[in-house]
């Protein structure tokens, strides 16, 4: 069950009008927000994580880990390609050779100082 605080699916009073269902539990319009800005969410995008609801600005902000080189929020939200290793994520097009720039997506890696290298370029490290 999903909690943010408010009454959500605790409430005591019944809704009468204007409720919504997420994961099949009724929520009071008020009470479906965000737990971080407390905006509503009904008819907005949002993402569950950890048993609460984020609007996306708030989740990309606060909760989405960081890109291993723009440091920018990655989500995955649009169907944004996402790399992850060894608890560090990537946008998929950032995932590139630190020296020479070469796409690394679906190829051979090699890890150094935190960054990334083709095997080419790694031989030289």
């Amino acid at each position: 069950m999903f909690s943010n605080g408010a009454k959500g699916t605790d409430a005591q009073e019944t809704i009468t009008s204007g409720g919504l269902t997420y994961r099949d539990e009724p929520w009071h319009t008020e009470c479906f927000v965000c737990k971080t800005c407390r905006k509503q969410l009904g008819g907005q995008r949002f993402t569950a994580h950890e048993n609460f609801l984020y609007c996306v600005d708030c989740y990309s902000n606060f909760i989405a880990k960081k890109c291993g080189v723009c440091h920018k929020p990655v989500t995955g939200f649009g169907g944004a390609e996402v790399v992850t290793y060894e608890e560090r994520q990537w946008h998929s097009d950032c995932f590139k050779c630190k020296k020479c720039y070469s796409s690394l997506i679906n190829k051979r890696f090699v890890t150094h100082n935190r960054d990334v290298y083709c095997p080419d370029c790694a031989k030289s490290l």
